[in-house]
Parts: C-alpha cells; structure tokens; sequence
C-alpha cells in the first residue's frame, strides 16, 4: 500500500494516471459524439402543445427540405413541392423529441392502407440512429401519412402524439416521438434501439427527416435535411440537444418566415 501511495504521489505516477483518465473520458465520452456533415442543435421549448398552432416555435431553427435521397431525378419545381423542419425537445419531458414539419405540395397521393407501402403516398418519416452506431442495424423508422391518419414502421398511437393541419396545398405537422413506448410494426420496431432514450443537454444522435412525394401511384421524390439514402446510416445529420430554453416572440414572424420560403 506504501508503495502504491508513493506511485501515486511520484511525478511518473501522476502522468499515468492522468493519462488513464483522459483516455477513459475519451472512450465513454467522445465515441458517443457523431461529428456527421450537418449538424442541428435543438433547443428547448417548454410547456409545449401539440395542437398544430406553431407559436412556441418561432425561434427555432428552420432547415429547407431541399435535398434528394433515395428517389428523384432532380429536385422539384416549387409549385410541386417545398418543405421545411425543425426539431425541440423538453428536459421536462425528455423522452420525446418534437418537430414541426411544413409541407406544400400541389397533390396527395392516398392509396395504400395503413402501414403499407407508405414509402408511395405523400408522408414524412423521422429515422433515427440512437445510438449513433451508424450502420442500418441500427436505424428505427417513424412514418406519418399526410391524410393525417396513417402511423406507419415504428409509429404507434403510443408512441406518437401528432397534429396534421391541411389548409389547401400547405399541410403543418406538428408531432412528439417518445421511443421508449410501445411500437408498431415489429419489421421496422428495432427494440434494441432507443428504447431506454432519454434526452439531456449535450447529447447528439442521428437524424434524418424527410417527405415521401408521390404522384401518379408511385414515388417521385425523397427530398429531405440531409441527402444520401434513407437507410444510409453515414448520410443522416447530427441532432444535439441544448440546455437552452427558446422564449416565445411576438406573433406574425412564422408567416412571414414561411411565406419567404415559398416564394
């Protein structure tokens, strides 16, 4: 014990054990951050309702769904189609991840039953990596039709809470995804992953969202955030949660930032 004491006190026994910490924050600290190409920090937006009116919202990061990933030839026209999304969480409840998700398209395409081939109707899916295991194992599928209805993959009344509000060609999701509850379809469930998610400041994991946007009975486009394939896991973006809390600014911003958009 005398021995180990004065190791420990000794200039040499100071550099090893000081290394050993470093390395060990490294391993348990560092492999969990994903460093992907695009990166979005969510912020906090308390008391949050999921009703479909965006007014706590108004501060939060807006990113234009203006990349293509598993279908598409080109990007289409803005009288076809145009997106944007953004994402909030809560520490007071931090199994939920939020997004609102605006979409306008000229046509909806509704042809398939729930949880069927929802890839070829108008929809957005949230894809996770939670673990940031970046590999396709590790990836679990959201995926909500734009006839407001349809839960499709991993989506389930349990696990999903959402909002669709459909005013003309413009359609205004509204949605809170808690994966640690019960999930839908067991191909796409993927229990393994996230399960036990539990958001807190500083945390990063993987995201991809994006629309389905189908016409003429088939898909014609994936346009989302990040481009690359959906089930590519090295081509989603980095989701990091903030210990900041957004305050809620005057009413008229939205509408002016959306309009801006779609012009």
């Amino acid at each position: 014990m005398k021995k180990f004491m004065k190791f420990l006190t000794s200039t040499e026994g100071a550099v090893r054990i000081i290394t050993i910490v470093v390395l060990v924050f490294f391993v348990t600290h560092l492999t969990a951050v994903a460093k992907r190409d695009k990166q979005y920090v969510a912020k906090q937006i308390t008391n949050l309702k999921v009703d479909g009116k965006l007014d706590e919202w108004k501060r939060a990061e807006i990113v234009a769904f203006d990349e293509l990933k598993d279908v598409g030839a080109g990007l289409p026209k803005a009288s076809d189609f145009t997106g944007q999304g953004r994402v909030a969480w809560s520490a007071q409840d931090a199994t939920r991840i939020y997004f609102a998700v605006q979409i306008t398209d000229d046509k909806l395409q509704d042809i398939h039953p729930d949880d069927d081939k929802w890839w070829e109707d108008d929809s957005v899916e949230f894809m996770f990596d939670f673990d940031n295991g970046m590999v396709r194992e590790s990836l679990v599928q959201w995926t909500l039709g734009a006839n407001g209805k349809d839960l499709s993959a991993a989506a389930s009344e349990e696990n999903t809470e959402w909002v669709l509000i459909k005013n003309g060609n413009d359609y205004i999701y509204e949605v809170a995804i808690d994966p640690t509850k019960p999930r839908g379809n067991p191909q796409f469930a993927n229990p393994a992953k996230g399960t036990d998610f539990k958001a807190k400041a500083g945390m990063t994991i993987g995201l991809s969202f994006h629309m389905n946007d189908c016409e003429n009975g088939s898909r014609e486009h994936q346009i989302g955030w990040v481009p690359g394939g959906a089930w590519d896991a090295l081509a989603y973006g980095d989701l990091t949660f903030d210990s900041e809390i957004l305050a809620v600014e005057p009413a008229g911003k939205l509408a002016l930032t959306w309009g801006a958009i779609k012009q």
